[in-house]
């Protein structure tokens, strides 16, 4: 095992999530291969190794921890970007199927191309989804929507409210504005069920919701 892999099993386990077998191996080559691609592709502002692993792996494991081992259904991620949080829910939650949805073509292109080769299943749609007709509907309902640094989230994700499972949750990686946001007339179709402050981040959160 490699030291990344290890310094991923290691933050995984400080959020309260065991890692199945493989899944750190998947996340680290997953972790290279942002690196190797960002010149092109502009992935990330963060390349130091400690604040990558904190601020893309450790954030997505503490919203994995919000979810029960066994956690099943399809997870749809809108605006994946680099691919956190979703492969590493994914990984650490292996009972979700993903669908990330993309806006650019060459980052859906490298979203594939890095899960088939962390071997992590899913489909990466290269599309701009700001509706619920966006996604095509045999894909639904959601067991789980996840949205990090979605532009416009504010007005995409209530949309998305009717398109979860009775059970289904939404998690949102929101900042200081994000209480004001969801005080909103449209936000009344989810309800806030929990807000866990992000580990040395001031007015950073998790927000997780249900259905109202």
């Amino acid at each position: 095992m490699s030291d990344l892999e290890r310094a991923i099993e290691s933050r995984a386990a400080a959020s309260g999530v065991t890692l199945p077998p493989g899944a750190a191996g998947a996340l680290a080559s997953h972790a290279r291969q942002v690196l190797e691609a960002n010149e092109r592709l502009h992935l990330t502002s963060i390349t130091e190794p400690g604040e990558f692993l904190e601020r893309h792996l450790g954030e997505s494991f503490e919203g994995a921890a919000l979810l029960a081992p066994d956690v099943a259904g399809s997870l749809l991620d809108l605006g994946s970007g680099n691919g956190y949080p979703a492969l590493p829910l994914g990984a650490a939650r292996p009972g979700l199927r993903l669908v990330l949805t993309e806006a650019s073509a060459g980052k859906a292109e490298f979203l594939r191309a890095a899960m088939d080769e962390c071997g992590i299943a899913g489909e990466v749609l290269a599309r701009q989804v700001q509706r619920p007709g966006d996604v095509e509907p045999e894909r639904g309902p959601f067991r789980l929507i996840t949205s990090r640094a979605l532009g416009g989230w504010e007005r995409i994700l209530p949309r998305f409210a009717a398109s979860l499972r009775e059970d289904g949750e939404l998690l949102l990686w929101a900042g200081r504005d994000v209480e004001a946001v969801t005080g909103r007339a449209a936000w009344r179709k989810l309800k806030l069920l929990e807000r866990k402050p992000l580990p040395g981040r001031e007015h950073s959160w998790i927000c997780r919701f249900g259905r109202s």
